[in-house]
């Protein structure tokens, strides 16, 4: 039986609570002992490596070095290099799954060793900028598999050279989502938010992709001061979230915005405290926290970014033609008039497709067909 089994290394880049590394955990947690051997490699010492399971080996390639990794760095010994090919030599795996494209490194040992690759892709083009030309050729060439988390995210795999591509739609725990409706009132009156008040939520880092810089051209276009925006997210410390934030404390629209920063204990109170969830991104590949906002039932107005555009359905909220705060607003006018129906059963519906239960089943298939 044992000789059956096969033996993965999982490739991670920081083990934060970003969709993609919480697919991760999702496989991780669910994966049949009895079928595979398994170990972690993270590129940072995150948080998220306290909740894999205890058993799955850890090990940790150094990204940013200490004063004598630097000085070995200059020497022409790359101890993130160093780090992998050890783990090549002591963990002798069927295939290294990379969850990511942003750690190239690991197809550099690979090749060296001859060790197969899967590589799930949750990024999209304007992400591919991230990568110098050889290193993104390497990965799309070098890869036994390429999976993207949506059928926009394979497309461009495709576009790009790809030859083996899978799509394994991403997925949710749906058992965390909790719906505590005390708490969110409870929050929005924290916020000094009226209760008939119409609140669309926006969730993620305070990025470019995410969109968080049009922010502010949003509560000038909507200008309703019965309309409050709540951005709940980590905040990047660069000078467009600067600028942006500068934007944000002095905004005259009376629409208000609210940014909340990072949540963890109240993350899903937030989401339910809103009426609507607003995606502002300019490309992303299978959000998760759309398949979250629609498993509490609210309708979804987003910018055509990926796969947003697969999943929202008639009586879900509405998808812009174009990438247009303009266009945007008109459907945020037009589901909180009631012009466009929206329908939260449906919405739940929807959302609770995209389980870890399906997702799990459906990443073994295409494990499987990888010899």
């Amino acid at each position: 039986m044992n000789q059956s089994k096969k033996r993965i290394l999982f490739f991670t880049p920081y083990a934060t609570r970003t969709g993609s590394e919480m697919m991760l955990l999702y496989i991780l947690k669910k994966i049949d002992r009895s079928r595979f051997d398994v170990g972690i490699v993270s590129f940072a010492n995150g948080e998220l490596l306290a909740d894999f399971p205890q058993d799955i080996p850890v090990h940790i390639a150094p990204r940013t070095f200490s004063t004598i990794e630097k000085i070995s760095f200059h020497l022409g010994i790359n101890p993130t290099l160093r780090a992998l090919r050890k783990l090549a030599k002591s963990f002798h795996a069927d295939f290294w799954y990379v969850n990511t494209t942003m750690i190239p490194e690991t197809i550099v040992v690979a090749k060296e060793f001859g060790i197969k690759v899967i590589t799930h892709f949750h990024e999209m083009p304007l992400t591919y900028a991230y990568l110098s030309a050889p290193d993104f050729k390497s990965i799309v060439d070098y890869s036994e598999l390429l999976i993207g988390c949506s059928q926009t995210t394979c497309d461009s795999l495709r576009d790009a050279g790809g030859k083996n591509v899978g799509l394994l739609y991403s997925f949710i725990d749906s058992a965390l989502v909790k719906k505590d409706d005390a708490r969110s009132s409870e929050l929005r009156r924290k916020l000094q938010i009226p209760a008939d008040a119409f609140v669309w939520i926006l969730s993620g880092m305070t990025s470019e992709r995410k969109g968080f810089d049009m922010l502010p051209d949003i509560a000038a276009e909507v200008n309703d001061p019965r309309v409050h925006l709540v951005w709940v997210g980590a905040t990047i410390d660069d000078g467009l979230v600067y600028y942006t934030e500068q934007r944000c404390a002095n905004n005259t629209s009376a629409t208000r915005i609210h940014l909340v920063g990072k949540q963890k204990e109240d993350y899903y109170a937030y989401l339910n405290m809103g009426n609507g969830f607003l995606l502002t991104s300019r490309q992303d590949p299978f959000p998760l926290v759309m398949i979250e906002a629609a498993l509490l039932g609210k309708p979804i107005v987003a910018f055509p970014s990926g796969g947003v555009s697969e999943f929202v359905q008639d009586g879900m909220g509405i998808v812009t033609d174009d990438l247009s705060v303009k266009q945007m607003v008109a459907a945020m006018r037009s589901i909180m008039s009631g012009e466009t129906k929206t329908d939260s059963a449906r919405s739940i519906e929807r959302a609770s497709r995209f389980n870890v239960e399906n997702g799990y089943k459906e990443w073994i298939e295409l494990i499987d067909k990888t010899r």
